[in-house]
This record gives C-alpha cells, structure tokens and sequence, in this order.
C-alpha cells in the first residue's frame, strides 16, 4: 500500500509500482529512483516511521499506519525501488520534512472512514478546530478550509488548504478562503498536514500549518463508488467515479462525484428547537414577535400586552418571551455537489514529464425561509389624530381600550407555510500545468501554473418584506410613523402608502388582512456575488551542492508571482418596498494585489551512521527561507530552521523554529473606492448593548441610565439609541497577521513492543495582529478596545456623526439612522487579536498480528492545550477550556479519538471513540456570568458545559478473486448510540446557519447516521 507523500508542486514517482490485482494503481514505467544519497538520508528520515500528525490523523484506521510504516521499511532495505518523492513542507525532493510532524494517509484510510468530502476526513483529527462537528455546509468563519490548532479564524486563515502542493481560488462571500472539496474523493491519493509553520515555503496563510489534498497521479481502470445514508429525518446520497488508461510513459484519468445531503431544520431535533431552555439550565430564547401581534402602548411603556384581548401586562424581559420561533429556523443546510476532475500525465523524454489537471465544481446550499419578524413598530388608530395613516384594522389592548396609539411586534405566518429561500451557490474552474526537466543527474527544474475562477452567489428568493409591512401597518417605511423621513440616506425619498384602507393595510391583529397584501409581503428577492480570480506561476531548481562526511548538501531554490482579484456585486431592498420597486446596488472591486516571492531552502546532514558518533546515528539541520512583496502592503521576510537527531533504530528527536504571516484578505481590506465599504453600508443603528458604569462612568449621563440601579445600563432602542459601524481593515492601516512557533518531539517505535508505535509533540505557536472585526461585547469588556465605543450623553455632534460614518471618502449608511446619537461603536476590521497558544499532541499505535484470530490493532490520539492566551493589545488572559468568548474559533482543552481494530482476511471491523473534552462556556448568553478583572478582561466562571463521547463502527468485507476483486461493501454508523450533544446555551455559527442548544464548532447535529455503501473496482 503506498501512501508516500506528494511535495509543494504535487510531483510524484514517474515509476509507480502495480500491485498484483490492482485495476487501479498506476502503471508500470521506466524506473527513476531516487539517488544514493537521497535514498540513505529518506531512510533515515523514515525510519521511525509517520509523524504525530499522521498517527493523528491515521487514527482513522491505524492498521492502514502500521501497513504504511511496514512499507517505510521495506522500501529502505530496497532503495532500487524506491519512489521519486516530495514532501509536503520541504521543496528538496526525497526528503521528508525535517523537525517537523506530517501526516501522510492513503486510500485505505479514508476508505475507513467512509468519508464522501474531505471536510468529513479531516473532521476526525483532534488537532483541526471543527473536529467532531457536522460535517456539511460552511463554516461561517473559514468557508471549507480547514484550521488546525483553533489558531484563529475568519480572515485571520492561519492553515494553509493546498491541492497538490498548489494554491486554490478563495470562495464563499466571507475571507475569501478556499473549498477543497471541489477535488472528487475518488480522486483524492492520500492527505498531507503540516502542524508547523511554513510560510519559508509557502508564504501567506501557513502559521499554524498546512493541509495538503494529493490526488492520484494516474489511475488504470474503472472504480464505481456509493453510499446511501440514512439519520432522523435526514438523507444522504453520494456516488462518485473514476476512469481511467495508463501507457508506458504516462497516463489519463476522470473522476467525477454527485453528493446530496437532506437540510435539517431545527423542528426535528428538540435540543435545537424547545425555545425555552430553563428547564436544562438554559435560557428562554422565545421572543415576542408573535401572532396575532403583542402590543405595547404609550402607558404600558415597557410591558406587554401578549394578544389584544389581553386585560393585563406582563415584563417585556426575555424571561418572558411567549412564542417560540426557533421551531422555524434551519440548523444545517442541504448541499448538492457536483464535481469532475481530468488529469494527463505523461514522460516526453528522460528528462521532460508534464501534468495537466482540470478541475470544475459546483455546490448548492438551499435553507427554507424564515416567517418575517417586525419588533416595535408604531400604529395608529382612532383618535390618534394622523388622518390616512390611521389602520382600519387597529384594536386596541382589552386592558386599555381608550389607547389610541401603540407599538406592535408580529409574526407574519402564512397558512401555506413558505417563506421563501436561502441559497447560495458557487462554481469553480481551477487548471493546473506542472513540468519538470532534469538539467543533469543532480539537478532539475520545474515550471508550474495554477489559474483558476470561483464564483459564489447567495439568493434569497421570495423572503420577507419588512419594508413592506411597516408600510402596511403606518403608512410609511419608518418603523416610528414617520412622515418626512427619507428612506434611502442622502436622498430625499419619502415611502408612503396612504391612506391606509382595509384593501391595503396589514391586520396584525386578526386574520382581516387582504390576500393581495399577504402576497406581496414575501417578494423579496436579494443576490451577492463575489467572483474570485486567480493566477499563479512558480519556477524552482534543485539539486546537490557539495559532500560533506555525512552526505550531501542540498538546495532548493525557487521564484513566484501571484495575482489575485476579487468582485463583489450585491441586490438587496433600498428601504422604499421590495426589490422589484426599490433596490440598493453595491458593487466593489478589490485588487488587484500582485505578489511576487522568492525562497531558498538548504540541507545540512551534518553527523551520519557510518561516523560512529555516540548516542548520534544520524543528525540533519535544515534551513530555509522566503520574501514576499505584496503591493498593497510591502514585503515580508519568514526563516524556518529545524533539526533530526536519530538516536539510534527506534527514536528520533526533533524539533524546528519559525517566523509565518498571513496576507490581509482583500474583502477584509474594504474598497478604499467607497471609503473602505466590505458591504452595502458601513454604519448602521446599533443593537441593543449593556454597557458597564465601571468601565464607562459617562455613560450614566445618558437618556433612561440615569435611574438603573445595576451595574450596567442597556443603551441601544428607542429611548438612547446609537450607531455600530464596521469598515475594512485599510481604513485602520491593516498589516500583515505574523505568527512564530516552535515545536520539540519524540517518534518512537521499540523493538521489544514489535508493531508499537507513538509520538509526542510539544509545540508552541505566538500570533500577533490577528485581522478580525471584534464583536460588541469584546469592545465593551476589553480595556484596549475601550476607546472603540464613544459615549455622547447629551448627544454626539453632527461633526462627530460626519466623521464616524466616513461618507466624506464615499461610504454609505443604513436607511434609518436615528436623529439623535447617544454611542457610537466602531467594529472595524483591523490587527486586534493576539494570540499564545500551545499544546500537546500525543498517539500511539499497536498492531498485534495472530495467525488464528487475525490482527487487531489499538490506537490513540490526543491534542491537549496547555495555555490559550489572547489579549486586544493590553495585559493577555487566558481563554483556556472555554468556547464562546470569540465567536470565530473555540479553545476547548481537549479532544481525543481512539480507535479499535480487527481484520481476519476480507472482513475488518473498527470502533471508534470521539471525545471532547468538559469546557466552560464563555458566551455573553451564559447563565452563570463571566467574571471579569477590573481591566473588563476575563478571569473565570461561565456555565460548565458537560465532555461529550460518541462512537462510530465500520465493517466492511473486500472481494478476491478475478470477477469483483479488490471491490468492497460496508456499513458505518456514526454516532451509535444516537447521543445528543452536551447543551450549550448559546448560538454558534460554526457550522450551517447555527441554532441554539449546542456547539456548532465542535457537536454534530445529525444524530445517529447510518449508511452502506460499496466499491467497486473493474
């Protein structure tokens, strides 16, 4: 079983070996091995075998590891066979990366794991922050990339996602962060991850590391792939295909992949959808947009009258919220993916092979709509003195029949149940053309191209019409009645529909509402697109310098240049009615930015075998280095040093040091065009906000906090209301996020225990300037972020408001900004977050053979954080084993997979174990508060959120014979014991649209799925 690695170019062996039986693997060609010299130091280097992060990964099927350590030493006592490689995280062919962990893991293993995207493969790592997580739609902070070591999100992409050694289009409407997945799984050779810096190799985004997918080089035959599944409620189908012809020289193949998987809304999973969560501990998440309407009126003043026929009032507090609207919500959306891959390959002569790779994809998301929400909006009724912007279907509450004036909040339900959709799409084109010419027997050159075109589109389509309704209700597009107020800013458009009679008004009171006015109040229809270019070009040499005692000095040297651009087009309603009379265009184009880079890397065997020096069978030091010239933000220059020291057959140390950064996304830049705008507007009315009278004295001064008697007043509606704005990382003068890490570990593999082996890394990684716009409470609570919020008590200045809102530099506001500012609160994109961060990573594996019972094989893996420090720019905090404080990444302390094994000839059973660790949950919705320093920074408390355990089977039974050998059939369930995630009072995006009652970023909704499935192999 070969499972050897693929290098930053995505070059291969040009002398695959065939297995007997085999109808697809490559074919038999001229040999090319490797040199003398390359093949001692890859024997050394492999000896002990696969690094932490691949026994992590492995942990998938740890026989497949110890097979591929079985291979490792086979392939060293025969160097005439051995394959031509190159290594993720190195560019000198034939060398495994030095100091470093890497994951190789082949076929075999992600056969195991029964995986049908390699968002799903790379799930099951303990080291990779959505591990455990459902497994489809995007994560709302990293698209489909996946990020190891919780190292940050969003637009602070720290992991560096690689096909084939080569970059990828960004995609998705977020930072612009690449979708793997577009490679067809029967495609996919094996996965590579780097758990070390690399930006010396890479450049941008290799902070925390690299995960690199390899996708078979030929293929020779027909391989069918299916597999039907099967959870409450929910459906998944995959099917997927290779074809393909091999010659004596080269070889061409097509693989191809149809995915669909069922949505899941939250009615089915009473964990996502029981709205009042006191009964577990939690929260009452019930609102009071309700139907028929609650009403406030002037006398009533904060409490609510639940229905017109009402006699009293209640607390308008969120205990109190009677209608629960999560049963309507979408907790993961349905994916369509349809997907080909073309490749050709193929030896001209000696010395020239060229690959050429054609990828397109195409993924559909679809959500159902959500019934339209208005919270307190103003009506008149008799009495009231307005004329035509009376409604005719006005009722007063039965406790205040003389009330002539009130506020309403509804819920627009509709008897046939559609509220529109939510779907969001993207296409992707990628080409890739590599050719690699040996110069001499030393030295070669390799010349390769990447250029690629994601587009991604999100639609609404008949959705609610909120415009629409207050027009209905007031007579106007204010949600306070106003008759002067223009609807869209800067313009003199005033939206009216008077007078108000019962063929056009809305009756949220009753059921008297005209079918023509129920109709139009779902006709929105919105569309953003975002349209990512890309182009890179990359020539390298390499080859051997000179001798030294131990073996020869090696060099790789190589240029890059990179071009990138990014069009942004957006539709969405203007604030006068619907889109199809009123409509607000925003189109932004960013870029280009073109990069153009260099780097070098060198390998110094310094101590060999054959030297004799004690305790030393072999020491290598590697270095290496790159400069990178942005042009929108200068250059950068990142070193990489590491070490091997071979103790002796079965234990290596090593460890390296370095320097990374990550390039400033350009939608996170903004338009410097329209005043740095990364959407339709940059400034808007605030939310609602608690601000602490210890932290902000001022804001005691403001209208409503003048009587609070606790220890923060809410600032925000009707009464002191404010402004939240949020503009690009250039307006702020954004630089590139830098990271430095460092990691020392142990591979070992006793003789005395034969089929044992384990690792142990302890790495460490520092990033400072992370790019991130900072949520509310973050400014609120941190005392670096303190002077993100301006508090005017007695009203901010017109020039005040002017200069905030930066419409001098061409950036636009929401529709509706109040006349009078109390706060106003600054949200912008900029280098906010720092990061210490480091950990433990820790497998073992065992493989017993038996000649009578068959092999079992036990396994383990571990990622443990020991510190998760984070600051603002101040005095840092620890954020260890806690989830919520930043909604783009979790700092759980622990995850762990296990794994127990046994095959006795064509029949293997696996049971796996997922375990995440017991956290506290630090989100401002906790019950339990989060205890704060005097600095606002966090010290402790939150509510405890219970460890989570599931467990997953895989059987299967493989074929022999001439007709159906090497085909399979399995059945896997994940989830066995259909165990719900621990609760967790809080609402995370970390996968699909998110639901309250558990953590996205790390619990599966799904439940118990079951599916089978089959290969077949002609």
């Amino acid at each position: 079983m070969q499972h050897w690695v693929s290098g930053p170019t995505g070059r291969r062996s040009r002398g695959a070996r065939r297995r007997p039986g085999r109808a697809f693997d490559g074919p038999l060609r001229k040999s090319k091995s490797i040199s003398r010299e390359g093949a001692h130091i890859m024997s050394r280097n492999l000896k002990v075998g696969g690094s932490l992060i691949a026994l992590i990964v492995a942990t998938s099927s740890f026989a497949t590891t110890a097979d591929a350590q079985g291979s490792a030493a086979a392939a060293a006592a025969a160097p005439a066979q051995l394959e031509e490689v190159v290594v993720t995280g190195s560019s000198i062919r034939g060398v495994a990366p030095v100091g470093s962990n890497l994951v190789s893991v082949g076929q075999e293993a992600i056969t195991k794991t029964a995986a049908t995207s390699v968002t799903e493969l790379v799930n099951t790592v303990p080291a990779i922050t959505t591990a455990g997580s459902t497994p489809q739609g995007q994560s709302a902070y990293s698209y489909y990339a996946p990020q190891i070591h919780s190292l940050a999100g969003s637009g602070s992409n720290t992991t560096l996602a690689l096909v084939d050694g080569l970059r990828m289009p960004g995609g998705g409407l977020q930072y612009a962060q690449t979708d793997p997945n577009i490679v067809p799984t029967s495609a996919l050779q094996r996965v590579e991850v780097l758990a070390d810096g690399a930006s010396s190799i890479y450049g941008s985004d290799a902070v925390a590391g690299v995960v690199n997918f390899i996708t078979r080089k030929t293929f020779n035959g027909l391989q069918v792939n299916g597999r039907a599944g099967s959870a409450d409620h929910y459906k998944s189908y995959d099917l997927n295909a290779i074809w393909g012809k091999t010659w004596d020289t080269g070889g061409f193949y097509i693989a191809g992949q149809y995915l669909s998987q069922d949505q899941l809304a939250n009615k089915l999973r009473p964990f996502l959808s029981q709205g009042d969560y006191r009964s577990v501990g939690g929260s009452n998440t019930n609102q009071f947009t309700c139907s028929p309407a609650t009403i406030r009126t002037p006398a009533s003043g904060s409490n609510v009258y639940l229905s017109p026929s009402a006699t009293t009032t209640i607390p308008g507090t969120a205990a109190n919220g009677p209608c629960n609207t999560s049963i309507y919500g979408t907790a993961i959306p349905g994916v369509e993916r349809e997907g080909v891959m073309a490749v050709f390959t193929n030896d001209f002569s000696d010395k020239l092979s060229v690959t050429g790779k054609f990828i397109y994809n195409r993924l559909q998301t679809f959500a159902s709509g959500l019934p339209g929400a208005l919270n307190n909006i103003t009506v008149y009724g008799p009495g009231s003195g307005k004329g035509g912007q009376i409604n005719p279907f006005f009722m007063a509450p039965a406790g205040e029949p003389g009330a002539t004036q009130e506020t309403v909040s509804y819920l627009a339900l509709n008897s046939a149940n559609d509220y529109g959709t939510d779907n969001y799409e993207n296409n992707t084109v990628y080409l890739t053309g590599v050719a690699d010419y040996k110069l001499t027997n030393d030295w070669s050159m390799t010349f390769s191209n990447a250029m690629a075109w994601s587009n991604s589109v999100q639609r609404q389509r008949n959705v609610f019409c909120s415009t629409c309704a207050v027009l209905d209700l007031n007579g106007t597009s204010q949600s306070n009645g106003s008759t002067t107020t223009s609807a869209v800013p800067g313009q003199n458009i005033v939206a009216l529909n008077l007078p108000l009679t019962t063929a056009n008004a809305l009756d949220v009171w009753g059921n008297r509402t005209s079918d023509a006015v129920l109709k139009q109040l779902y006709v929105n229809n919105t569309q953003t697109q975002h349209l990512n270019i890309f182009y890179q070009t990359k020539f390298e040499v390499q080859g051997k310098l000179f001798d030294l005692p131990a073996g020869a000095v090696r060099m790789a040297a190589g240029a890059e240049y990179m071009w990138v651009k990014q069009n942004v087009d957006a539709v969405s309603p203007n604030n006068t009615s619907n889109t199809s009379l009123g409509a607000r265009y925003f189109v932004s184009n960013l870029g280009p930015r073109k990069v153009k880079s260099g780097y070098v890397e060198f390998l110094f065997p310094l101590i060999s075998e054959g030297m004799g020096v004690p305790f030393v069978q072999a020491l290598d030091v590697n270095i290496s280095g790159r400069i990178d010239n942005y042009s929108d933000f200068g250059s950068t220059k990142n070193p990489k040093i590491a070490a091997n020291w071979q103790v002796n057959d079965w234990i290596k140390l090593r460890g390296n040091y370095a320097k990374s950064f990550v390039a400033p996304p350009l939608n996170q830049v903004g338009d410097p065009s329209q005043g740095y705008l990364r959407g339709a507007t940059g400034t808007n009315a605030s939310t609602q906000i608690a601000v602490p009278f210890a932290l902000y004295p001022e804001v005691r001064n403001v209208p409503g906090c003048q009587t609070v008697t606790g220890p923060t007043c809410t600032v925000g509606g009707t009464l002191n209301p404010g402004l939240d704005r949020s503009l690009g990382a250039g307006f702020a003068g954004v630089v590139p996020q830098t990271g430095d890490s460092w990691s020392v570990g142990v591979d070992f593999s006793p003789p005395f225990i034969p089929g044992l082996v384990a690792n142990v890394t302890y790495w460490a990684n520092t990033f400072t300037g992370g790019v991130a716009s900072p949520a509310q409470p973050l400014i609120i609570n941190s005392a670096a972020l303190h002077n993100r919020l301006t508090i005017c008590p007695s009203g901010c200045t017109p020039e005040q408001v002017r200069v905030f809102t930066n419409v001098d530099n061409g950036a636009t506001v929401g529709a509706t900004l109040p006349p009078t500012v109390y706060f106003m609160i600054n949200r912008d994109v900029g280098n906010v977050l720092n990061l210490d961060v480091q950990g433990i990573d820790a497998m073992f594996s065992y493989r017993i053979p038996t000649d009578a019972l068959g092999t079992f094989t036990l396994g383990g893996s571990l990622t443990y954080f020991t510190k998760f420090d984070q600051d603002f720019g101040d005095a840092p905090f620890s954020v260890l084993n806690t989830s919520g404080y930043n909604s783009q990444f979790p700092s759980i302390q622990t995850k762990a997979r296990g794994q127990v094994g046994w095959q006795k000839g064509p029949v293997a059973v696996d049971v796996f174990a997922n375990y995440t660790g017991k956290y506290h949950n630090w989100i401002n919705t906790s019950i339990l508060p989060v205890l704060s320093d005097a600095s606002g920074n966090p010290i402790g408390g939150g509510d405890p959120v219970k460890a989570d355990l599931t467990f997953d089977v895989h059987a299967s039974y493989e074929f022999e014979g001439d007709l159906l050998n090497g085909s399979q059939v399995y059945i896997d369930v994940k989830n066995l014991f259909d165990k719900d995630p621990p609760f967790y009072n809080g609402n995370t995006t970390g996968v699909g649209v998110g639901a309250w009652g558990f953590n996205g970023f790390t619990s599966n909704a799904l439940g118990r799925l079951m599916s089978v499935g089959f290969r077949a192999a002609f």
